[in-house]
């Protein structure tokens, strides 16, 4: 067979395995948000990316972790401020259904945080408090631990502020208080613009 009838034969064959592989596996759609989730837009965002100050990214959080949350807010184990009005009315299914969406939505990017972080500093307060063991090494999230990386930086400060002064609680032993404790705050703003600015 000539070179060229080869090359052409060969081309054809890449082709049709790469439109075997697009039609194999067609594009995920966005999901479709429940019902409830129409009183979150205004402060989280239509696509979970929070737009205001002081209100997370629920996008890509992991779905326990939101449902804990949302738990703790509903039933006063968390002072839920402003969302008091907005989660008391929750039903279980409520919860979950909006676990499941903000899990499955594309985590926030990187966020564009001000400030000064100095990487040996960082390792030096993170490392030995093993913040990579329960929100893993990309800062993603997993299980009961939060997604930290692209988190609006302030609202980083407020939660590590409100561990450290044991106003907000995760499951169970109480690891975030014992962690924080000792952050100046300094350091809680260090830490959250080093978070934020991940991808």
């Amino acid at each position: 067979m000539p070179a060229k009838s080869s090359a052409c034969l060969l081309s054809a064959i890449v082709l049709l395995a790469t439109l075997s592989r697009a039609d194999a596996a067609p594009p995920e759609s966005p999901p479709k948000p429940p019902a409830v989730a129409v009183t979150c837009v205004a402060c989280h965002g239509q696509k979970g990316v929070s737009p205001m100050a002081g209100s997370p990214s629920l996008a890509g959080q992991p779905d326990i972790f939101l449902q804990y949350q949302l738990v703790f807010m509903r039933d006063g184990a968390r002072d839920a401020g402003v969302m008091k009005a907005v989660v008391k009315n929750l039903t279980d299914e409520d919860i979950r259904d909006l676990g499941a969406y903000y899990a499955a939505l594309p985590p926030p990017p990187p966020f564009k945080a001000t400030g000064q972080v100095d990487e040996q500093k960082i390792t030096a307060l993170m490392q030995p408090r093993r913040c990579d063991s329960c929100h893993k090494e990309d800062f993603s999230g997993q299980g009961e631990s939060a997604r930290l990386a692209g988190q609006r930086p302030e609202y980083l400060v407020k939660a590590l502020s409100d561990y450290r002064a044991g106003t907000r609680r995760g499951r169970g032993l109480a690891v975030m208080m014992e962690v924080s404790v000792t952050l100046r705050d300094e350091d809680m703003h260090m830490i959250a613009t080093y978070l934020a600015r991940k991808p």
